[in-house]
């Protein structure tokens, strides 16, 4: 992923972790059976948000043109390098960036 890819992964991560008041929430909890539920909640949460940022903040692996010549074919390989190039894939912005305009 771009630079300004990782940047708006991190820089979600952050306002996920921020927008949670996980203390505030475990002062409200009264039974042990509710501290414990709220636990599992709270590493099932980190757990999940480690591995988005994880997954998310990788680069794709390049399409081997190459590799698929050989097994098919140069022109319906051609072909689909010829769609994909032209598909429109949006490139994503820094979170910081968007501020400016707040």
């Amino acid at each position: 992923m771009s630079g300004s890819g990782k940047k708006a992964v991190e820089t979600a991560a952050k306002a996920a972790r921020s927008m949670i008041d996980w203390d505030g929430m475990a002062k409200v909890l009264i039974t042990d059976e509710a501290r414990k539920e709220y636990a599992n909640l709270r590493r099932a949460f980190d757990e999940v948000n480690n591995e988005l940022q994880t997954k998310f903040s990788q680069e794709p692996q390049p399409i081997d043109w190459e590799y698929y010549r050989k097994g098919i074919g140069s022109r319906l390989v051609d072909m689909y390098k010829e769609a994909f190039d032209s598909m429109f894939r949006p490139s994503y912005l820094s979170f910081d960036f968007c501020y400016v305009f707040l």
